[in-house]
């Protein structure tokens, strides 16, 4: 077997990997889904994101309820606050 014929069935079967650990994510079984995303991800990262943007492609925009978002962003930003007008210069 050619190395270009190795990588093409690493590709495939770390697309199968990944498509079933987010099928498994789906039926609330995260550590399976993550056992089984992080193995595909050792395999072929590049397989890994192709699934992941089909994934996500799927979705409309707003298929994540509000609260869910908002308490990620304030995890990963600092809440606003006002203040004053910096352009300004007050």
């Amino acid at each position: 077997m050619t190395d270009s014929r190795r990588e093409d069935d690493k590709a495939v079967e770390a697309r199968e990997m990944a498509e079933r650990g987010l099928h498994e994510q789906a039926m609330g079984h995260n550590a399976e889904a993550d056992r089984r995303l992080t193995r595909a991800q050792v395999m072929d990262p590049e397989a890994v994101a192709v699934v992941l943007e089909e994934h996500d492609a799927a979705r409309t925009a707003d298929a994540r309820d509000q609260p869910t978002a908002d308490q990620d962003v304030e995890r990963v930003l600092p809440r606003a606050t006002p203040g004053p007008d910096r352009q300004s210069g007050r």
